[in-house]
């Protein structure tokens, strides 16, 4: 399949594919090109959330292989297999097979197994988990006529899905029958800034793509969505936060779709969001007792729609977790839309955009942190900085003083436990003057002193990024680690 007519090729197939070029996922391509590139049969298992790209990926890696690509439906069973079974046909030019589909699933694999048995042949089929909705001993199914048939050929196939739960639960679990024949998996993720950066236009790669990625994280449907060409501001008020527009009950269609009662988890993502991270606070937001939530919290996480963080420098167990947002759209979604839809749904605007004013560069702050997390991670692995860390996260922590608690945070930890080397790095996302930045590095030397780590020995590296600092490079020649948005 050539780049002309993959549009048509979507379209034909039911698939949404934006006008946009295929960006990053060089790593996903690798791995499907190697197992293709085997002489053996092959079961991959291909799964993300929903709009992370993964079908946009296969239809660049089905380019030019003799392949049939098959989108499940709602439908029952025996219409399942009709559709799928109309499919191959169409792809391998059987014109008695279009007319005439299979009606049952054995029937089906014995042909695949002749038309595989002595040449490559590569089966997608998209949204497995609708076929598993429609009979739920499918998996069983396929585990059966994998063993009599297409283990024998060379039949590369791929299942691949959007929910989470169900892939996790009904294919990749252990008591899944079809746990012993997948030869290999892939979670799809979101991109790094990095990579979601190249969706914007040369030189706009800054505050603004910044911005924009604090609404959309590295998801391709939602960056295709927003004029990048835009501020972030305008975009939610025209793409986002607007009746009608494809993004504006997203949030709620991700949850109802994962969750067959989604209002505690409604209520958790709501409060997470406006900054209660502990779990006793949470708890407290939402009216629930505090042991009533390690479950809910649990299956978040496995959703990938929240994360578990612990100070850097804490074992994972430690007592002063907390839990964020880990989905930059979710995140924004449950911030600014779930709590104020009253206001989008009445058409007041005017006070939705004082809730923007208020609020949204405060939210872009703290995404600002993880996007330098990145950025310090791609130094890293170039060896770009005066240490090679092996660890990075946040800092939180408290110390007394005349008898007062204090709370003192880091935004940015890394260090390596080998060569008791740490970085501290403030992350502000505001222009800084050289004062400024001498004021805040001094700042930082001072809360450095109540990180409990390898007191006494360790090598302190101290550093700041901002969106603009003046005198950076003499800050750099005093020592100090200084980056700006000129950098990234």
């Amino acid at each position: 399949m050539t780049d002309a007519n993959l549009k048509y090729y979507a379209a034909k197939h039911n698939v949404m594919v934006h006008n946009v070029p295929f960006i990053d996922r060089e790593d996903e391509i690798a791995f499907l090109n190697e197992a293709y590139s085997t002489d053996r049969s092959q079961m991959i298992i291909l799964y993300g959330r929903r709009r992370v790209g993964k079908t946009y990926l296969l239809l660049e890696f089905m380019k030019e292989k003799k392949h049939t690509y098959h989108l499940c439906t709602r439908g029952n069973e025996t219409e399942q297999i009709r559709f799928l079974s109309r499919m191959v046909g169409v792809s391998l030019d059987d014109t008695a097979l279009v007319l005439s589909p299979f009606s049952e699933w054995r029937t089906l694999f014995m042909y695949l197994y002749e038309k595989a048995k002595d040449e490559r042949y590569l089966l997608i089929i998209d949204e497995f988990p609708y076929l598993i909705t429609a009979n739920s001993a499918v998996t069983s199914i396929f585990q059966k006529y994998w063993d009599e048939y297409l283990s024998k050929t060379k039949m590369m196939l791929v299942l691949c899905g959007s929910s989470i739960a169900m892939m996790e639960s009904e294919v990749l679990a252990y008591n899944s029958p079809l746990y012993g024949r997948r030869t290999g998996q892939w979670k799809v993720e979101p991109m790094s800034f990095g990579d979601a950066a190249l969706f914007f236009a040369k030189g706009r790669c800054g505050e603004e793509a910044i911005e924009n990625y604090s609404i959309t994280g590295g998801v391709p449907f939602y960056l295709a969505e927003l004029d990048l060409t835009k501020s972030a501001i305008d975009n939610i008020l025209e793409n986002v936060a607007r009746k009608g527009r494809l993004l504006y009950e997203e949030g709620e269609i991700l949850i109802r779709e994962e969750l067959r009662d989604p209002s505690t988890y409604f209520s958790i993502l709501e409060a997470i969001s406006s900054g209660n991270t502990k779990q006793v606070r949470i708890a407290n937001r939402i009216g629930v007792p505090s042991t009533a939530l390690p479950r809910y919290l649990s299956t978040l996480m496995r959703l990938g729609y929240i994360e578990k963080r612990v100070p850097v420098t804490e074992p994972g167990k430690s007592k002063k977790a907390v839990y964020r947002i880990k989905d930059n759209f979710m995140n924004f979604w449950f911030r600014f839309i779930y709590p104020y839809r009253s206001y989008i749904e009445e058409g007041d605007y005017e006070r939705f955009r004082e809730i923007l004013d208020r609020h949204f560069n405060l939210y872009v702050s703290f995404i600002f942190e993880d996007v330098c997390k990145d950025f310090l991670n791609a130094l890293n692995r170039s060896d770009r900085l005066p240490l090679h860390f092996t660890k990075i996260g946040n800092w939180w922590g408290h110390y007394r003083d005349r008898g007062m608690r204090r709370e003192v945070e880091i935004d940015v930890v890394a260090l390596n436990d080998a060569t008791k080397e740490i970085l501290f790095v403030e992350c502000k996302w505001r222009n800084l003057s050289r004062r400024q930045a001498e004021t805040i590095l001094g700042e930082l030397s001072e809360k450095s002193r109540h990180v409990d780590w390898n007191d006494g020995v360790r090598t302190e590296y101290l550093g700041i990024i901002g969106k603009r600092i003046e005198g950076k490079d003499e800050l750099r020649g005093m020592g100090f680690i200084v980056f700006d948005l000129d950098d990234f």
